[in-house]
């Protein structure tokens, strides 16, 4: 998933939970969902976690971004800069009970629940009395 900075998902890609990120071309997938966007056609800079390595790179380098890997820092537990923004947005998104669990056989299927929730999200902000 990619967020803008107020943690609103920008694109998102949804893979099986047996596919690795760092190894496969998700992060290519997601990148070239991002820069197709017409809300992004501006953006350079883009934040990754620190598993994307090697394809990642290569893609970002393709499509025009600049991609930095926040890592964890050894030895202590704080809260990752950038990465919180993301963290965050799963919090929120974990609110809609539907995606608590997977219960979708198709993966379109789920990238579709993901963006109702968010859609719910921003209407909660909208209209802070509704549900």
């Amino acid at each position: 998933m990619a967020v803008d900075s107020l943690g609103l998902p920008l694109a998102l890609h949804v893979t099986g939970a047996h596919v690795q990120d760092s190894q496969t071309l998700a992060a290519g997938r997601l990148l070239m969902k991002l820069r197709q966007s017409n809300r992004c056609s501006r953006l350079i800079h883009v934040f990754a976690d620190g598993n994307y390595r090697g394809t990642a790179d290569l893609w970002a380098r393709q499509m025009g971004f600049v991609l930095t890997r926040i890592g964890k820092i050894a030895g202590r537990f704080e809260p990752l800069p950038k990465r919180w923004v993301i963290e965050r947005t799963f919090a929120w998104l974990m609110n809609c009970r539907r995606l608590l669990f997977d219960l979708e056989f198709k993966l379109i299927n789920s990238e579709g629940m993901l963006w109702l929730a968010t859609l719910r999200l921003l209407m909660r902000r909208a209209w802070p009395g509704t549900s």
